[in-house]
């Protein structure tokens, strides 16, 4: 199966910038070049996610799990391994937004609704 993640239509589907939607904007003003839009800062965090898509896919990141050569049964070893490797006891992983285990195994699933 191949798990294909057009991230403009995920964006609107799991992308949550209630944590700090500036901080968002930001990043994407500074880092990316992004125009603010301080009517609609959303808009701007979002051009900034996309610009960050595009980066990551021209330096040859893989983009789905069939680039990774990653199979449905590795989505919950993937998960653990995030949130539990390398010495990781509290089962979850990130400073800005932490995810728990359960997002890991989500997203990718969420995923292939958009396929």
């Amino acid at each position: 199966m191949v798990i294909n993640v057009p991230v403009k239509s995920l964006q609107d589907h799991f992308v949550n910038l209630s944590h700090d939607v500036m901080r968002f904007a930001k990043i994407a003003v500074r880092v990316w070049g992004c125009q603010m839009d301080f009517d609609n800062p959303e808009r701007t965090a979002k051009e900034g996610i996309e610009a960050l898509r595009n980066f990551l896919i021209s330096i040859g990141m893989p983009k789905n799990f069939a680039e990774l050569g990653a199979k449905e049964e590795d989505i919950e070893k993937m998960a653990y391994t995030c949130c539990y490797g390398r010495g990781n006891e509290g089962g979850k992983i990130g400073g800005f937004v932490s995810l728990e285990q359960n997002s890991y195994i989500y997203f990718p699933r969420i995923a292939r609704c958009y396929d």
